[in-house]
């Protein structure tokens, strides 16, 4: 799975769904900010840090890393939201399960 490019995005996007949440349950501010520019933010920084762009992954050209970063780091930051709602789905899924044992 990480040797293939849509594994390690929807890594990175895991990643940066957790990143989301902690970040807006443990830092008082953060929890009045929209989620979406926080998961944007980490989404950047997750794609910087690990020095993961999806045009270099799919062999595509660019002039800039940085550049594909922040494209890339945005990409992954809707796929948290994705991520957070199949979680969220998943939650009431079990919670339903164990009310009916």
């Amino acid at each position: 799975m990480l040797d293939h490019p849509l594994g390690i995005l929807v890594i990175l996007a895991i990643m940066a769904e957790f990143l989301t949440e902690t970040l807006k349950r443990n830092i008082p501010f953060a929890d009045r900010m929209p989620g979406h520019w926080i998961a944007a933010a980490a989404g950047v920084l997750l794609c910087y840090f690990t020095d993961t762009g999806l045009l270099e992954l799919t062999g595509g050209f660019s002039r800039s890393p940085y550049f594909d970063y922040f494209v890339t780091g945005l990409i992954i930051s809707r796929g948290s939201g994705v991520m957070h709602d199949l979680i969220e789905a998943l939650k009431g899924f079990t919670r339903r399960l164990s009310a009916r044992v």
